[in-house]
C-alpha cells in the first residue's frame, strides 16, 4: 500500500533546510537568446520550467554501457538519499517559488517509496511532478496508471533508439529494450505528457534519421506531439571508461543532428539539441535548448539569484573568443577536449547568423 502524504507535517518543512544551500533551477528565458527563435523549442522550455530537480540517489537496475552517473567503481558504491533529505529538498524548491519538480537518479522509479514522494510533491502544490526515467516497469499498464493516480504529470523518458538491437548494445540487456519500447507505447496510450531524451553514441548516431521517422509515426498514430532532445555523451564514470567504443567525433554528431533536424521539420517533429557546441551545428543553433532554458542558481539563505559561474563539465577553447556565437554556445565536454583536443572546433561566422528557416 502506498503511503499518504501528511499535509500537516509537510507544512512544517519550509522551515527546514536541506544540506545544500544552493538550489539549481531551470528557467524558461523570457526572451530567447540569439536570432530566429523557434516557437516549438520555446514551447518545450516553457512546458519544462521553471523547475528544479530532486536527486533520489544513484541506484539503478539497468547497466547502460554509457552511464555517466558517478556511482563508484563497478557500481558497488551506490548512494540512496534518505527520505527526510528529499522532503527538505522539496521544501527548498517550494520556498524558492518553483512550480515544477523533476525526480532524477539513478532510477527514481526504482525507489519503493517513489509514489509517496510524488504525493508529497503534489501536497506541496507543485503544478507538475516530472519523472526522469528509463524504467522497464513502464511496460506494465498498472504502473503507468499508478503514476497518473499519484499526480505524476510528465515523464522524461530516456530512449536512445527505436531499434531493439541498438538498445540491447546500449543497455547491455536483451530484455530491457522490448520492455522500454512497450513502456513508451503505454505512456502514449494512457495520455501521459512526455518527451524523449537520447544520448548520441557510435551505436545510435547512424540511425538518428530513423529515430525522427519513428517519432513522426507515433505522432500520427496517437494524434499528439512527442518532442525529443538529443545530446552528446557526458564523459564521466562508465562512459569515460568506454569512450573509445562509444564516442563519435563531435563534428560527426553535429552533422547527424543537423540532418535530423532538417528531416524533423519536414515531418513536423520537434527535435532539440543540448550541450552541443554551435560550431558543429552552425545552421541549427536556433534548436539549441540553451537558447530557451536557462540554468540558474538560487541562494536559499538570501533568496538571491547567483551568477551561474563556470559550468561543471562544459568549457570553451582557445579559439572560442573569436567565434560570433561564443555568448550563445554551451561549450565542449571538458573530458572530451582533454582527450581529443580542439582541432575540430573552429569559429564560424554563420554560427551567430543561423540562417536556418523558421518553422
Amino acid at each position: 500500500m502506498t503511503e499518504t502524504a501528511n499535509p500537516q507535517r509537510i507544512a512544517l518543512l519550509p522551515a527546514a533546510r536541506a544540506q545544500t544551500p544552493i538550489l539549481e533551477v531551470s528557467l524558461p528565458r523570457f526572451v530567447p537568446l540569439g536570432p530566429n527563435p523557434q516557437p516549438r523549442a520555446r514551447e518545450f522550455a516553457q512546458d519544462y520550467g521553471p523547475s528544479f530537480f530532486v536527486d533520489v540517489g544513484t541506484a539503478c537496475p539497468l547497466h547502460c554501457v554509457y552511464c555517466s552517473v558517478q556511482r563508484g567503481a563497478d557500481d558497488k558504491d551506490v548512494r540512496m538519499e534518505a527520505r527526510e533529505h528529499l522532503y527538505m529538498r522539496l521544501a527548498d524548491g517550494a520556498g524558492a517559488g518553483m512550480l515544477k519538480v523533476a525526480f532524477i537518479g539513478g532510477e527514481a522509479a526504482s525507489r519503493p517509496d517513489f509514489m509517496h514522494l510524488a504525493d508529497v510533491a503534489h501536497a506541496m502544490s507543485f503544478e507538475d511532478v516530472i519523472l526522469a526515467t528509463k524504467s522497464v516497469k513502464l511496460a506494465r499498464p498498472e504502473f503507468v496508471a499508478e503514476l497518473l493516480a499519484h499526480n505524476v504529470s510528465m515523464v522524461h523518458l530516456s530512449l536512445d533508439s527505436f531499434d531493439p538491437a541498438v538498445l540491447a548494445k546500449l543497455l547491455a540487456s536483451r530484455t530491457a529494450p522490448k520492455l522500454l519500447l512497450a513502456g513508451l507505447q503505454e505512456l502514449l496510450r494512457q495520455e501521459m505528457q512526455l518527451f524523449l531524451f537520447a544520448v548520441l553514441t557510435r551505436h545510435n548516431l547512424p540511425t538518428l534519421d530513423d529515430y525522427v521517422r519513428s517519432i513522426a509515426d507515433l505522432q500520427q498514430q496517437y494524434g499528439r506531439r512527442v518532442p525529443a532532445v538529443v545530446a552528446p555523451l557526458k564523459l564521466q564514470s562508465r562512459a569515460l571508461r568506454q569512450r573509445e567504443a562509444l564516442v563519435p567525433p563531435l563534428a560527426e554528431v553535429g552533422a547527424a543532428v543537423a540532418q535530423a533536424i532538417d528531416l524533423a521539420q519536414q515531418l513536423d517533429v520537434t527535435l532539440i539539441h543540448k550541450a552541443l557546441p554551435l560550431c558543429v551545428v552552425p545552421r541549427h543553433g536556433a534548436w539549441a535548448l540553451e537558447r530557451y532554458l536557462a540554468e540558474a542558481r538560487i541562494d536559499l539563505d538570501t533568496g538571491d539569484y547567483l551568477p551561474q559561474g563556470p559550468h561543471a563539465y562544459l568549457v570553451h577553447g582557445p579559439d572560442c573568443p573569436a567565434c560570433p556565437a561564443r555568448a550563445l554556445c554551451p561549450g565542449v565536454d571538458v573530458a572530451y577536449a582533454k582527450w581529443r583536443g580542439w582541432a575540430e572546433f573552429k569559429p564560424a561566422a554563420s554560427a551567430a547568423a543561423d540562417p536556418s528557416p523558421a518553422s
